[in-house]
């Protein structure tokens, strides 16, 4: 046995330095803390954790409980003597435990240790904590990261302003502050006038740069209690305390002019901006935080909407205030429609000019009212638009629309989308996984797309066009005319089909002018033979000018009206229900 004891403590020796190891690697070390005599006794990882291989001297600070007690923070976690020798429980021989954490300054150190110290205390004669034996472990990173994500739960992380959600916070605060004390304060919302440009011309790091510079601009000039916040990509909002109503549009002149009095210095060179205001004096106009937000950037859009580099101040309008109330209630309807399923297509029919029957169908958007009343779109999707909905009630149809191409093997339809969903990936991705499911709808669906929506977001919307085209759909330019299509437009969003804005047709034998535009934009779509539709056809006159000019297809009242009632299980067309559109 005794020639054999070498090679096992070597084996010992060996399985120790790796637990070494493994605790270093792990950031704890472990110690003995004798109460009594006060000397603690560290593994040799206490070095690495502490940091004491810069400077090994530091490490008589952990000598001893008293040494070690000056190094922790009093205002930087849990007391450790607390923790400790401060706990009212008591040993019956199997130890105490305690758990706490800290941090560990160390003299000279740049930075402190935040460790997490736990272990067991074993009483001595006394009864009271006689030994101590712990494992400290260096939590410093976890803390870190902690800091961090409730900093950025508050904070801006370009311009280091609070964020919006804080803003809304203090925002509250204000206006309650302000009702209870009688006292008027301001809400300000500034946005860049010329980002895009300056993005566009740039690039996005150049116009971060300008981000942080009106920022610091508008920070030096308000004062200590005021709050800026960053709400947006381009825009500010800023809290104004005790500031009555005649001081803010002095307040909002001398924020524009701290930002347009100079150019800014940016890695691409000196670039000029200006910021355009929307002010809106609290409590008086908003009276909670979204009222703050909603009624600066209405007003901000108002005083863009004149010129670069303008403010305008919020009315209260006994109409507009009826016209929101009117919006609220009607957003209720639509949310309350998703959820109990009474949103509904109706079909009108688009009719092929040359034989007169019906080839596909526009699926028109309706909502059923609780007590039966069916609605048109036009009353509430714009709203639904300024709200927010638009996405929510455009996958509703696709469902829709897809449930019928489905049940009707001979259904061929044609969806209406807003611009929003151009560039929703997630409407997109339902389009693929229905396609997936039941791959022959594809081929019989439509997607319009509106042509004013699409110029104005062309590299989307020529993508959003591919990307359904390779699913097997076909695409079609809405109210063609109506934003000035021009061949090079129509040639990068390569759709399949267009339709003319009714407000053409309509009335088109009467007016020589409309004759005139209609033909050319038949002739602009023909030159990349491309089908064309005539919305809002109301007699015969205009459906035999219409195919004289070589339109397609025909849709209005005169050639058939929207139906609830599937048309392909009807045996007559008297049969089916008409709704208004």
């Amino acid at each position: 046995m005794a020639a054999h004891s070498p090679d096992g403590a070597t084996a010992a020796a060996g399985a120790a330095a790796d637990r070494l190891r493994a605790l270093s690697a792990a950031g704890i070390s472990l110690y003995e803390w004798d109460v009594q005599s006060d000397v603690i006794t560290w593994d040799a990882t206490a070095h690495a954790l502490f940091g004491l291989a810069v400077d090994p001297a530091l490490a008589r600070h952990l000598d001893t409980g008293r040494a070690y007690a000056r190094l922790i923070d009093p205002d930087a976690g849990t007391a450790r003597y607390d923790a400790v020798m401060a706990s009212d429980k008591i040993d019956r021989g199997d130890g105490v435990s305690f758990q706490c954490e800290y941090a560990v300054q160390l003299p000279g150190m740049e930075h402190a240790v935040w460790v997490e110290d736990a272990g067991i205390w074993y009483a001595g004669e006394t009864g009271r904590p006689g030994r101590v034996v712990g494992a400290v472990r260096n939590v410093s990173e976890r803390k870190r990261s902690i800091r961090k994500l409730t900093y950025l739960a508050s904070y801006d992380e370009l311009t280091g302003n609070v964020n919006r959600a804080r803003l809304r916070e203090v925002l509250s605060q204000t206006i309650a502050y302000g009702e209870r004390f009688d006292r008027t304060s301001a809400f300000l919302m500034a946005g860049i006038d010329n980002l895009a440009m300056i993005n566009e011309a740039y690039g996005f790091d150049v116009a971060d740069q300008v981000i942080v510079a009106v920022s610091q601009r508008l920070r030096e000039e308000l004062r200590q209690a005021d709050i800026l916040g960053r709400v947006a990509g381009n825009k500010f909002g800023i809290i104004l305390s005790n500031c009555r109503e005649e001081q803010i549009v002095t307040t909002a002149e001398r924020l524009m002019d701290c930002v347009r009095g100079k150019v800014i210095d940016t890695g691409a060179g000196p670039v000029s901006a200006t910021i355009s205001i929307g002010c809106v004096s609290i409590p008086r106009c908003a009276h909670n935080a979204t009222e703050a937000l909603s009624r600066a950037e209405e007003t901000l859009d108002a005083a863009k909407a004149t010129r670069r580099g303008a403010y305008a101040l919020y009315q209260l309008s006994e109409q507009r205030e009826s016209r929101r109330k009117r919006n609220i209630q009607l957003a209720d309807q639509i949310v309350a429609a998703l959820k109990e399923d009474r949103l509904l297509l109706a079909y009108q029919p688009i009719i092929a000019a040359k034989t007169g029957e019906a080839e596909l169908h526009e699926a028109l958007l309706r909502m059923r009212r609780p007590g039966g009343e069916i609605v048109s779109a036009g009353e509430f999707i714009p709203v639904a638009e300024q709200l927010g909905l638009a996405r929510l009630i455009d996958h509703r149809v696709l469902e829709l629309a897809v449930r019928t191409l489905r049940t009707y093997p001979s259904a061929h339809l044609a969806i209406n989308v807003s611009g929003m969903t151009a560039v929703d990936r997630s409407w997109i991705d339902a389009m693929t996984a229905f396609a997936a499911e039941t791959p022959d709808i594809t081929s019989r669906l439509i997607v319009e797309i509106t042509e004013t929506v699409a110029l104005h977001e062309l590299e989307e919307s020529a993508r959003f066009v591919r990307d359904l085209r390779s699913l097997g759909c076909r695409v079609a330019i809405d109210d063609f005319g109506a934003g000035y299509t021009s061949f090079r437009n129509l040639k990068a969003l390569d759709v399949d089909m267009v339709k003319i804005d009714g407000s053409f047709v309509k009335g088109l034998v009467r007016s020589r002018d409309d004759q005139l535009f209609v033909q050319t934009l038949v002739h602009l779509a023909k030159n990349f033979n491309l089908p064309v539709v005539a919305e809002w056809v109301g007699n015969e006159d205009e459906v035999t000018l219409l195919r004289a000019y070589g339109v397609d297809y025909l849709q209005g009242f005169f050639l058939g009206e929207p139906v609830i009632e599937a048309p392909w299980s009807q045996t007559s067309a008297t049969s089916a229900s008409a709704v208004s559109a």
